[in-house]
């Protein structure tokens, strides 16, 4: 059975099947940081809404190293990629993106897209559908 990492490794060797992608993007657990009351939250860039999320709590904790914050402050939840796709970002107010261990050597991005969020995306003329 090929894993997120397994699929992810492929991908950015050029030999990735997107479709496959985000089949294993579903069926791994992710480390989802929390803000400071203890909510999911978002970085925005470029207007696009993006959540943040860790193959590991280790992944999590090397990047909140990385951006100085305090590790004792770090909380988080482990959530299956599934229902963080289906429940939160397939159902988001607009359309959000998920970026998969940041800072790493593989970063994945993930943005709003037909193929992640099909209630919830831009379309390709940049357009939202509900």
């Amino acid at each position: 059975m090929t894993t997120y990492v397994d699929e992810v490794r492929a991908y950015l060797s050029g030999f990735g099947d997107p479709p496959r992608l985000y089949d294993a993007l579903r069926d791994v657990t992710l480390v989802i940081p929390l803000d400071l009351h203890g909510r999911l939250f978002t970085l925005v860039e470029a207007g696009i809404p993006w959540m943040l999320a860790f193959t590991t709590s280790e992944r999590l904790r090397e990047f909140a190293e990385l951006t100085d914050r305090d590790l004792n402050e770090v909380r988080y939840l482990d959530v299956p990629g599934h229902s963080l796709i289906d429940r939160v970002l397939d159902q988001a107010r607009e359309p959000t993106g998920l970026v998969v261990d940041p800072a790493s050597p593989s970063t994945m991005t993930f943005p709003p897209s037909r193929e992640l969020t099909p209630h919830c995306y831009y379309d390709d003329e940049g357009e939202v559908v509900r």
